[in-house]
């Protein structure tokens, strides 16, 4: 008994590394691929025909990053960094529009917004859509927090003729924000890695 107990927790254990290590794997890739393609200063970053705000939410507690992003595409259309602003988020009742809610923010700051999408029910889809409309050889810039700016970035690189480049809007240094993002984005980043022929097949 104790033996197969020992053998189980050997087993158990191998499992856990073999996902750790697939996990730091794809994390490893994404950041690679968006190297050098993420900026934090408005005087460094070249300019692109459009910019593509990424959907969060906002309620009644509003995600600490959707004020930090508005207020990106505002820096970055003031600047001249980019022409054409095309918003994507998601729409998935009535009370939750994230979409609309943007145009709001970004109408009180006085910056025009070229296309929406509502159907941007994830960051692929979103650049996906983009594409479709716009064309995969568009000069875009991603705007949002740089986090989710690489992996964004990495998804570019698989449909774009030149992959895009972002904009990195304020992050946030509440503690458990942090914490939540570290794990949704460490999972995230594994499934893009992952379904990759799945992206590329498309």
């Amino acid at each position: 008994m104790r033996y197969m107990q020992r053998k189980l927790i050997i087993i158990l254990l191998s499992i856990l590394i073999v996902f750790i290590a697939i996990i730091v794997a794809c994390n490893i890739l994404v950041i690679h691929v968006s190297k050098g393609k993420c900026y934090d200063n408005i005087d460094s970053i070249p300019h692109s025909t459009f910019g593509i705000l990424l959907g969060t939410g906002r309620s009644s507690d509003p995600s600490p990053y959707y004020d930090a992003r508005v207020q990106a595409v505002a820096e970055l259309y003031k600047a001249g960094k980019i022409d054409y602003i095309v918003v994507s988020g998601e729409h998935l009742y009535n009370d939750y529009n994230e979409v609309d809610s943007m145009l709001s923010a970004l109408g009180k700051a006085e910056i025009p917004v070229t296309a929406i999408d509502y159907y941007g029910r994830n960051t692929y889809a979103s650049l996906y859509s983009f594409g479709d409309v716009f064309g995969y050889s568009s000069s875009l810039t991603i705007i949002s927090q740089h986090f989710h700016n690489q992996r964004a970035v990495f998804y570019g690189a698989l449909l774009f003729d030149d992959t895009p480049i972002a904009y990195n809007a304020q992050d946030t240094d509440i503690w458990y924000w942090n914490i939540w993002r570290f794990v949704r984005e460490s999972l995230a980043r594994t499934k893009a890695v992952l379904f990759l022929p799945y992206y590329v097949s498309r």
